[in-house]
């Protein structure tokens, strides 16, 4: 009886599924084409690539007297 079923149930819908299916072919009108939708960003050429530079400890003058300061890293 389940092997009825299955068999009268393709017999069934096939011919629907077919008449359902659109054979035409797409007009030139009603196809939208968006030449925004692949575009790229651009980037920002790169002018010169900083590295890190280490700073060595040292007096630094100030008005009245000398501040240490530290070492540290700075991007030249």
């Amino acid at each position: 009886m389940n092997l009825k079923r299955i068999v009268l149930g393709a017999i069934v819908t096939l011919p629907l599924t077919i008449a359902t299916l659109s054979t035409q072919q797409a007009s030139a009108l009603q196809v939208i084409v968006n030449p925004q939708a692949h575009a790229q960003a651009s980037r920002p050429t790169l002018i010169a690539l900083k590295h890190r530079v280490r700073i060595a400890g040292h007096w630094q003058g100030t008005g009245r007297n000398r501040k240490w300061i530290p070492a540290h890293y700075e991007y030249r």
